[in-house]
This record gives C-alpha cells, structure tokens and sequence, in this order.
C-alpha cells in the first residue's frame, strides 16, 4: 500500500479502450494535467528559452539532470539557495532523473558496481561515485517535486543474461533510494523505473516487483536508446497496463510527435523529449500537416506563418519566409522562434489528446492524428496524371514528384529538381570535376533513372558551365521500367527541368542513347543486377536511388553492393545516396567502401556517401558513428542477420583502425 502522507495524488478522470489516459496529478506546485510532455532543462534551462518561454507554452513541468546539476554548478548551490526553483525562475514542477543514463552513457573510464557508479568528472577529472543514496541526496538539495531511483540502463542489444542483471540490480538500488527518501523526509515524490530492454518477460517480472513497494509513481526505463520504433511502441504497450492505475506512469526519453500519440494510445501519462529546441536548431518545425524544413528554398517567399492554427509567438508575428531568412543565415533568432513554436506544438498535442480521451473520442482523434503526424502516412495528393505503375503527386511543400502506386513510394519528396542537384550534384562537386582537363569522360553511373532528375541534374550541371568545362560528362542510367521518365515527360507544366532536355530524353527512350556536345545519356533497361555488367569500365561517380530498401529489397543487398563497388573508380570514387539507416551504412561498409555521412535534404537530416577511398570523404563515420551501431537494434546489413562475422567485418573495417586498440 502506498503512504497516506505521498506528496502527489493521481486522479483518474478518463480511460479510452485502447488504455489511453486522461487525469490530473496533484503536487505541492500545482496540477498537471496528463497526458503530458515535459521540455527538458538539462542544466537547470530549456536550450535557446527562458522560463517565461517555457511557462507561456502552457508547460507545467520540466525536467532536470542529477548528473549534470552534481557537476555543475554543485550540491553546495542548491544548499545555499534552497533548491533549483528559485535558482532557475521556475515556479512549476521539476522532476529530476536520478542520472544514471548519463554516467552508463559516458565513453572512457567508469566503473559500475554493487555500491553505485564511479566516474571522473569532464570538467575537472574529479572521481565521483553515485550510489543510490548520493542521488537521492543530490535530488534533495535541487529541490525537484519528483525525483527518480538511480537504475542500470543497458543497452537495447544487450542479451537477455545482461538484462537480467541490470534490472535486478536495478530493483535493489530502487529498495535502497526509497529507504533513502524516507529516511530524510521532504516532501518530494519518488519514481521507480521498470526495466527489462525488449524483453516482454522481463518487463513483467520487473513492473510486478516494483509495484509491490509504496513508490509514487512509476516509470518506463530502458527504451528510446536505439531500438526500433515499432519495439518502443511494443514495449510501451506491455509494460504500461501493468502499472497501477492509481498513480502516474512516465515514460522516459520519448519523443517526437507521432511517438507521443503512440505511447499515450497505450496508457502513458507523462513523456519528456530533447527533440523540439534541438530540432528547431537544425531549421525544423512541427506543425499538424506533418514536420517542415523551414530553411528549405521553397519557403523563402511564403508569407504564411509556421503553422496557421497556432497561436504561439512566432506564428503569430513571424512569417515563414523570415524564419527561413533567418535559419539560413545561421541566426540565432530563428532557433529560438522555432524552439518556441516547436514547445507550443507539443504543449497543444498534449492538450488535445486529453480533451479527446475525456469526451469519449480517443479512437477518432487518434486515427486522424496518426494520419496527420506518422511521417508514413502524410501522402502528397495525387494530380490525376497517371502513366503504367506511377502518378503525378503534388507534395505538402507545393512540389511534383512520381509515386509508384503500387508501394506507394515517391521520388524526391522534398521536390525533384531540388534534391537531385542538392543531393546528387552539389554533394559530388560535379562542376569542378568537370573543370578539370581529363581525355576519358567523368563516367556517372545513375542507379535508378525514375523521372531522369538526377540524370539531367547533371547534364545542365555540364552543359551551364560552358567553355569552363574542360571534359565530357557521360551518363549510364540503370532503370527497370521507363513509365515513370514518359509519365513526367507528358507533365512538363509538372516537371520543367525535362523541357530542355526533351529531345535528349526521347532519344534515350527510342534508342537507349542520346549524345550531344561533350556530353552522353545511355540507358540500359532491365534488372539492375543484370545490367550492371554491361557498364563499361569504372564510374567516377554514383547517383545511387534506387526505391528503399523495404520497396525494392534486391538492390540493398551486400553482393549487389559489391558489384556496384566493381564499378566504381578504385581513385577518388564517390557514391551519393538519401539513406542514413544503420543497415544501409553497414552494408556499404561491408561491400568493400568507406562510409561517411552526407548532406541533409528536406526531411532527412543525414544522407551517406560511399568512397573507394577514405580520403575522399569530408566526414567519414567514426567512434560516434560505432558507439550509436552497437547500441542499436539493427546492426546487421539489408536483408542479413547481424552475426558475430558481421561485427568483425565491421569492427575491423580499415576505416576504425585508428580507433582500435
């Protein structure tokens, strides 16, 4: 049973069927109304905000870091002036993680034993141990109105053996924080944390200890550390209906949009991210018609504001262009008016799914919301114009692009003129290549001709430079079905890059080949596998867009990978691609290129390139890069398992040998 004195009460007011939640958590600094989201004040702020920002956006609590507060600036501190409210300017609630995530997270030197975690300090090299006891008194000093249990966060890969181990672990540092706390009585509530990684069996047997002791809530440790969103939501699901009803259930570290709706779909109260300031620093905005770029060309001339139903500063002074002007710039300004905006957007998420779980129409909220937010299911709109398996779609930033209507897959979300010459063109410095004399051609080889963007991205790219190009370009297109590039060519109101490459473009339909001064088109039709051997020689550069690997599976294996590193200039080689997914960067590594990270187009924040040599990448994955890998839960190539022969493959890839050993 729960002490009669627990600082907080939780009152259930709604329970839709799926086990989403409605209720109201009563603290000693006010009501929270749940579903909520925490921002997170790591170092006792919300990055790019002050709390007035905060407390304008409609939040009502916020989360701090023990670590991080340990360090900097110190318990003595809080001490002396009682507590991190006053410090901060923050008449809400705090709740404070116990700041076991960070210390099992640090690289380097740190030693995790029966008796608490020790570590040196970045700052001053300081030894440090924090024990379930140290954390607890730390929490006291900041002062926050929640503080959590100090638990073992083990890696989503790890074993079910080593899982084991740290949530038992973890159920015993729980025992000793609540001994702690009601040993120094203050007033402030206490979280367990249910652990058990992805292992439903564990996640039971850890959630039914724990609800077994007179904890104030509880917790969902252990996820949003690298595995699979469909995991997170799996174990969200599981673990959160095994939870008392009677107090709140926060779930850890979660998330963007879309995972919000997910989690409190499956019962969760309360959620804090990192995401809306640090996307809004990378020129991002979230809006309900799905996430914006805003540093993207296509809104330097839009008058509208970010998002036309919000009602936060910077929708209701600010246009988009100007946001754009000032993201491009590199001005703070626009990080903060989109941090603002963003912290806005979640607030008002959280607010109208409680008002929906409260009137009794959860199901319909959530089905337009999933509609609405899951980056999957926000479809452009079809124009009409449809030509053998594609269409014309128009897509949310105003651009046309092909959809493959069978998959549903579309070429160049963010607009295909844009990404061919950001992605493909820029990236790969065509131009100066072209600039410099060579008798052989510059060989492309364009993996996936689709509606010829990238192909012709390059042909003006040569063409535009005139006499300052000093070689000729040759272009070997792979592509199984021509419909789409006849489809985009019947649309030139849709796609106006093609117009003066008609005749070129036709000829490669009716001949297979097209050549002009200095410059070539060859296409050869069929299955890329096959056709790849009638490429002739090596290719200086490869556009490789081929559909994703869940569409089109054949062309992201290793060995086609191999075959396409057979052709690919053994001296300064380059491979372009859209894809960052950990699998796609693995398989590369594994057929034989060294992989480094590519330019940010529209939607995604990092693309990968691929070289025959390492110097020829400008950043080229590294210890960051492999710390994220053997965290994950997909370690393993496309359509491989991960082995422990793939690991060594990797591990001794000659691109990590300066990081072993």
């Amino acid at each position: 049973m729960r002490p009669l004195t627990s600082p907080i009460r939780y009152e259930l007011l709604a329970t839709a069927p799926s086990g989403a939640r409605a209720g109201r958590l009563h603290t000693r600094r006010g009501v929270l109304e749940t579903p909520a989201f925490m921002p997170v004040a790591t170092h006792a702020h919300v990055r790019f905000l002050t709390m007035d920002d905060v407390a304008d956006s409609g939040a009502r609590f916020c989360l701090a870091n023990t670590y991080h507060l340990l360090l900097r600036p110190g318990v003595e501190l809080f001490e002396r002036t009682k507590g991190i409210h006053g410090f901060m300017q923050w008449p809400h609630g705090v709740l404070t993680d116990s700041g076991g995530f960070q210390i099992f997270s640090l690289p380097g030197e740190r030693e995790i034993t029966e008796a608490g975690a020790r570590f040196r300090s970045p700052y001053d090299n300081h030894r440090h141990l924090l024990s379930p006891e140290s954390s607890i008194a730390t929490q006291n000093a900041i002062g926050s109105d929640i503080m959590m249990v100090l638990d073992v966060c083990p890696p989503s890969t790890s074993t079910e053996a080593v899982t084991r181990d740290a949530m038992e672990r973890t159920h015993r540092w729980a025992l000793r924080s609540l001994a702690a706390r009601d040993a120094n009585p203050t007033g402030q509530a206490l979280f367990a944390i249910v652990q058990g990684g992805v292992f439903p069996p564990l996640r039971t047997e850890s959630a039914s200890f724990l609800t077994g002791h007179p904890f104030d809530g509880f917790a969902i440790g252990g996820l949003a550390v690298g595995e699979s969103r469909e995991l997170l939501y799996e174990m969200t699901g599981h673990t959160a209906p095994r939870l008392p009803a009677d107090r709140p259930r926060y779930l850890m570290g979660v998330g963007t949009p879309i995972d919000l709706v997910e989690c409190v779909h499956r019962g969760v109260d309360m959620l804090d991210c990192i995401i809306p300031p640090k996307m809004a620093q990378q020129g991002y905005a979230y809006t309900f018609e799905g996430q914006l770029r805003l540093s993207k060309h296509e809104y330097r001339f839009d008058e509208s504001p970010i998002d036309e139903g919000c009602d936060c500063l910077a929708c209701r002074r600010y246009t988009r262009a100007y946001v754009r002007h000032l993201t491009q710039g590199g001005h703070h300004l626009g990080t903060r008016l989109l941090a603002v905006h963003n912290l806005r957007h979640f607030q008002v998420l959280t607010r109208r799914m409680r008002e929906a779980i409260v009137a009794g129409r959860w199901e319909a909220e959530y089905r337009e919301l999933v509609e609405r937010l899951s980056p999957r299911t926000a479809k452009p709109r079809p124009t009409g114009q449809r030509h053998g398996a594609f269409e014309v779609v128009k897509t949310r930033g105003g651009a046309h692009a092909v959809r493959q209507t069978a998959h549903g897959e579309v070429m160049h979300p963010v607009g295909p003129w844009e990404e061919a010459n950001r992605l493909y063109v820029e990236q790969t410095k065509l131009a100066q290549r072209l600039s410099v004399f060579r008798e052989e051609p510059l060989r492309v080889l364009d993996v996936g001709l689709g509606a010829g963007a990238n192909a012709v991205a390059a042909l003006a790219r040569a063409q535009a430079l005139g006499p300052e190009r000093r070689r000729e370009l040759e272009v070997i297109s792979l592509e199984a079905d021509l419909a789409a590039l006849e489809l985009a060519l019947s649309a030139p109101e849709a796609f106006p890059f093609l117009v003066p490459f008609r005749t070129a473009a036709e000829a490669l339909l009716g001949h297979g080949h097209w050549d002009g001064p200095g410059l070539h088109w060859r296409v050869l039709v069929g299955d890329a596998r096959e056709t790849i051997e009638g490429v002739p020689g090596w290719c200086d550069l490869v556009f490789f867009d081929p559909f994703s690997p869940e569409a089109n599976p054949a062309l992201w294996t290793v060995d086609f990978l191999r075959a396409v590193r057979g052709h690919t200039n053994d001296e300064g080689g380059l491979l372009v691609t859209y894809s960052s997914a950990t699998p796609t960067r693995v398989s590369f590594l594994l057929a034989g290129f060294f992989v480094g990270q590519g330019v940010s187009t529209g939607t995604r924040t990092e693309t990968t390139n691929a070289a025959t040599q390492l110097a020829n990448l400008d950043q080229p994955l590294g210890e960051r890069w492999l710390t994220r890998w053997r965290r994950s839960s997909a370690r393993g190539a496309h359509g491989e398992a991960f082995s422990p022969e793939v690991e060594r493959q990797v591990l001794e890839h000659p691109q990590f040998a300066g990081l072993r050993g």
